[in-house]
């Protein structure tokens, strides 16, 4: 028997609907496993950037301590010798004590990034990293990009995972509306048969004529169903065209977000990266500022007040010099991930069938 629609479930039906939306399904999926990816991946950089910059941090403030209690040991020895107030012995070991709290406060915050990074590599097994310190292989440093804002859009556009997804959804809907609208039309199918028939009263006979196809029979023709209101259907069609519109919305809504987020990740890239260069100038300057000041109060010219104003200079400009660093490199992988690169610029190769053309999934780092 061989029935063969005409108009309704002619050129989509259930089966086919169905068959190609979760195929849109798992290319949806997919997208979103790499998102997740591209978000782990991000953090985890993220927090990496943080913890250099705890550590280098750590090492400022050490240094810090350095440089005050040289000058409490300099100034005590003054203070003996009757070179010195004892007012001036006060400050330095003020500033001694202060900078011996900066340090631990420093050393705190690099535990803190030690133990973000540890949850991020391995949140499942916490107490095997307890022992262990994760060590950057690396320094800070601020190798000068300037990204091309329409060329990082057009990338962010063909590349983002939730703009990808956006596109499948409304490539669903555009399935859906087919479908309903298929449904629309009154079913016209072509219908043939032929067989063989059987009459006879044993069952062994029965058999016989059957083998033989003595008595054949066939019939064919066409049947047409015309649903007086097939009200479920209309509505079917008018929630598939609503639906479109919204995901039309939703769309422009991801569009505008990546735009303004392309936008503000370039502008924030430039600006660190001259970030970095004015507390770079500034630490320089204050280096040479500290050693002018440490020969003028070896030469009596000075006082020991100045000096220690001088080395919280010092200290902070070193800081902020770190935290430049940083903040450039950070706002770096972030347009990575707002452009939807960051995979590709971690060098992590993803292939995703039903995406990228290709027939398997393979995820392997370079």
């Amino acid at each position: 028997t061989l029935t063969q629609p005409i108009l309704k479930n002619s050129w989509i039906d259930n089966t086919r609907y169905q068959i190609q939306l979760y195929r849109k399904t798992l290319r949806n999926d997919l997208l979103a496993l790499r998102l997740q990816m591209e978000n782990s991946v991000s953090s985890v950089k993220t927090a990496y950037f943080n913890l250099i910059a705890a550590r280098e941090n750590v090492a400022v403030q050490r240094a810090a301590v350095t440089l005050a209690q040289q000058l409490v040991d300099e100034n005590t020895r003054k203070v003996q010798f009757g070179a010195m107030a004892p007012l001036d012995q006060r400050q330095a070991e003020s500033q001694a004590a202060s900078s011996q709290s900066d340090l631990l406060a420093a050393q705190l915050a690099q535990a803190v990034q030690e133990n973000t990074l540890r949850s991020l590599l391995d949140p499942l097994h916490l107490d095997e990293w307890r022992d262990v310190t994760p060590v950057p292989a690396e320094t800070l440093l601020a190798v000068p990009e300037n990204p091309d804002l329409s060329a990082s859009l057009r990338t962010a556009i063909d590349s983002r995972p939730e703009m990808l997804q956006a596109k499948i959804n409304l490539e669903k809907q555009h399935l859906a509306i087919k479908y309903t609208q298929n449904q629309l039309y009154p079913e016209l199918d072509l219908k043939g048969s032929y067989g063989f028939n059987a009459a006879s009263a044993m069952f062994g006979q029965a058999l016989d004529t059957l083998r033989q196809g003595t008595d054949p029979s066939y019939s064919y023709g066409v049947a047409l169903t015309i649903p007086l209101e097939n009200t479920a259907a209309r509505n079917a069609y008018k929630s598939a065209r609503a639906t479109l519109q919204q995901s039309l919305l939703q769309l422009k809504k991801i569009e505008t977000t990546i735009v303004l987020a392309v936008d503000n990740d370039v502008k924030t890239i430039r600006s660190d990266l001259l970030r970095v260069a004015a507390p770079r100038k500034a630490r320089e300057y204050a280096e040479d500022a500290l050693r002018a000041g440490q020969a003028r109060l070896l030469a009596g010219s000075t006082t020991s007040f100045e000096v220690l104003q001088l080395q919280s200079n010092l200290t902070t400009a070193r800081s902020a010099e770190i935290r430049a660093l940083a903040d450039y490199n950070i706002a770096l992988e972030q347009l990575a991930l707002d452009e939807g690169t960051t995979l590709q610029r971690s060098k992590i190769d993803l292939k995703m069938p039903g995406i990228e053309g290709t027939e398997r999934t393979q995820i392997g780092r370079t």
